[in-house]
C-alpha cells in the first residue's frame, strides 16, 4: 500500500498509544498536537517510523482534513500531494530528481502560504539525505526528531493494546517469546501480530505458544 486511505468506522489506522514508548513522548505530544508546520522524524528500519506516519496523517483525516500518507518507496509522488492540508511522505530519501523538485514546491507553497503541515520520515537526519542542496535547505526548516527505539517491555505493551483494540486476548508470553525467537524490530512484530489476529478471528482459536510454534515451524518451512 502506498498513498493510504483510513476507514474512520472501522479505526483501522494506526494509533499514536504507547507505540513509541516513555523515550519519544515529546515527540508523540507534538504530533498530535500539530502545530508544528513542518517535522522531519529518523531512525533505524524498524523503529516504527511508518507506523508514526499513518497515524498522524489518520488523525487528521479523522479530524476533517485532507490528510495523505505516501511511501516514496512504493509510487511516485505527484502533483495531487499539493492539494494535501496534511502530508506524511515515508522513505524520503528514496524520492528521485523530479520528486525532490515537487516536495520543493511543496515546502514553498506550505511556508508562503502558512497552512498545510509536512511530515517526512527517513532512516538518516536531513543533512546525510543524498537529495538537492535547496531541498537540504528546505528540510533545515523542520523540526527534526530521532526515534529512539522501544525496550522489550515497551514492545510487549504496545503489542498487546493494538490486541486488545482487534478485541483479540493474547497473552505477553506471546509476544516475549516473538523477541526471543523471531523477528525484533517494531514493523516486523506489528506484521506478526496482524496475521496472527486475522488467523484467530477466522479459526476462532485462541492464540497459546504451541499453536504460536507450530505456526512459525510453518512459515520457516514456506
Amino acid at each position: 500500500m502506498n498513498q493510504l486511505i483510513f476507514d474512520f468506522a472501522r479505526r483501522d489506522y494506526p494509533e499514536f498509544d504507547k507505540f513509541l514508548g516513555s523515550a519519544n513522548r515529546e515527540l508523540v505530544f507534538v504530533l498530535q498536537q500539530a502545530r508544528d508546520q513542518f517535522v522531519y522524524v529518523w531512525g533505524a528500519a524498524g523503529t516504527g517510523k511508518s507506523h508514526l506516519l499513518r497515524a498522524w496523517a489518520g488523525q487528521a483525516a479523522e479530524q476533517g482534513a485532507d490528510a495523505r500518507y505516501i511511501d516514496a518507496a512504493a509510487m511516485p509522488l505527484d502533483d495531487s500531494a499539493l492539494e494535501a492540508d496534511y502530508l506524511a511522505v515515508d522513505q524520503a530519501d528514496r524520492l528521485n530528481d523530479g520528486e525532490q523538485a515537487l516536495l520543493f514546491e511543496i515546502f514553498n507553497r506550505f511556508r508562503n502560504s502558512g497552512r498545510g503541515r509536512l511530515l517526512l520520515a527517513a532512516d538518516v537526519p536531513p543533512a546525510q539525505l543524498a537529495v538537492r542542496e535547496d531541498l537540504r535547505t528546505r528540510m533545515g526548516y523542520c523540526l527534526v526528531y530521532d526515534i529512539k527505539p522501544l525496550s522489550d517491555d515497551e514492545k510487549i505493551a504496545a503489542l498487546a493494546g493494538m490486541a486488545r483494540a482487534r478485541q483479540i486476548d493474547v497473552d505477553d508470553e506471546i509476544f516475549r517469546y516473538l523477541l526471543n525467537y523471531w523477528q525484533r524490530d517494531m514493523d516486523s512484530l506489528v506484521q506478526m501480530l496482524d496475521t496472527l489476529c486475522l488467523y484467530t478471528a477466522t479459526t476462532r482459536r485462541r492464540l497459546t505458544l504451541p499453536l504460536l510454534r507450530r505456526l512459525l515451524t510453518q512459515q520457516d518451512a514456506v
